[in-house]
């Protein structure tokens, strides 16, 4: 599997940390936009699955190709899955809600794991989680861009609210990953004492309105970033 979570590492990054608000416009607007997106997504690719890049990852009695092959098969599925987003929302109208995300990252993640091979060629390690630090990687990703993006779908279907501005985004994504942080200190108990004094701080901070987000934002956020701090120090212990 340590194809596979390489590959999930760059497409969070691809898809979330580096699609700021800029590049989702521009992929919204016009073709060039959607193919600069997407080809971020190869590059990450690339530079993390690079000792893998001319083994075989898919390699049946049909098909024979390797990671090059593979990358491209990616950027073209999520060239295609992108722009019938975009195409569906902009020419017919479809809802950009929760559900459509959903999907969205469902295909992509679904294309990821046909193309990505079990074992990689000369892995020393075996099982679901041969090497932490691309599974941290993605865990961090959600914690924090991930999540922004997530909170503010389901913020907007429940209660139509805006995309939140560069200061509120960012100071909630610091927080979340400060909480998720603390999850990786020695120790269980000292691990649940910093993160729970964290999110005290966290707590007084908004109480001083020295943080404007929104209670769902808030808490929800919080949960999101806890859940994944347990699962990075599970992976990481």
């Amino acid at each position: 599997m340590e194809i596979f979570w390489r590959l999930m590492f760059g497409h969070l990054l691809a898809d979330f940390t580096f699609q700021t608000d800029f590049i989702n416009r521009w992929k919204r607007a016009s073709f060039a936009g959607l193919l600069v997106h997407c080809l971020m997504h190869p590059a990450f690719y690339i530079v993390l699955c690079r000792p893998y890049l001319r083994e075989n990852w898919i390699d049946n009695p049909f098909f024979h190709l390797n990671g090059w092959s593979c990358i491209v098969l990616l950027f073209v599925a999520h060239l295609l899955e992108d722009w019938w987003r975009v195409y569906t929302i902009s020419r017919y109208g479809m809802p950009d809600n929760t559900l459509f995300l959903g999907w969205d990252q469902v295909i992509h993640y679904s294309v990821i794991f046909a193309v990505a091979p079990i074992a990689a060629v000369g892995a020393v390690t075996s099982g679901f989680f041969p090497e932490k630090w691309p599974v941290l990687g993605c865990l961090f990703v959600l914690a924090t861009h991930t999540c922004t993006v997530v909170v503010y779908f389901v913020e907007k279907d429940l209660y139509g609210a805006e995309f939140p501005g560069f200061d509120e985004k960012y100071l909630a994504m610091a927080e979340r990953l400060v909480l998720a942080l603390c999850f990786l200190f020695p120790g269980r108990a000292g691990a649940a004492a910093l993160a729970a004094g964290w999110l005290g701080v966290m707590l007084l901070l908004r109480r001083r309105r020295m943080s404007d987000m929104r209670a769902f934002t808030f808490y929800a956020g919080a949960a999101f970033a806890g859940v994944c701090g347990l699962a990075a120090r599970a992976v990481y212990y």
